[in-house]
């Protein structure tokens, strides 16, 4: 019987042990999705900041472009210098519209995994939660 008794202390103090345990793993994993989650929001604001430069070096070059055009330089072009002129700036304008796209994009895209990170972080908080409330009720037996 005195075995039996030990055989349970142990039992009961291996249970509550392994339940401990991993309510740290999960505060853990959480504080872990909680870093994730920042930095994404970090990636998301730089991305954008980037866009946003981006689109303001197209406005400003656009801006030139027009005001270039009525200098006496421009006019002195061919219309064939002119023509080839646009569309290398059409070309340039066209790749920087189209890596600020990507940029809005994957901002969006990373600005979805914040919000899947901080609800893996909250869930992982409820569960390591759950392990100490049901380790009390073991230790209540």
């Amino acid at each position: 019987t005195m075995l039996r008794t030990f055989a349970k202390f142990w039992a009961r103090i291996n249970y509550l042990f392994v339940l401990e345990v991993e309510a740290h793993k999960n505060d853990i994993n959480a504080a872990t999705a909680k870093r994730n989650a920042e930095e994404k929001r970090t990636l998301v604001a730089q991305l954008n900041a980037e866009a946003d430069a981006i689109e303001a070096s197209v406005k400003q070059v656009e801006a030139d472009e027009d005001a270039r055009m009525h200098t006496p330089e421009w006019q002195k072009l061919t219309p064939k210098e002119q023509y080839e002129d646009q569309q290398a700036s059409k070309k340039e304008k066209d790749a920087a519209l189209q890596m600020m796209a990507e940029k809005r994009g994957l901002a969006a895209q990373e600005a979805k995994n914040v919000s899947v990170a901080e609800q893996v972080a909250q869930v992982l908080r409820g569960r390591a939660a759950d392990s100490r409330a049901f380790a009390d009720k073991i230790r209540q037996i």
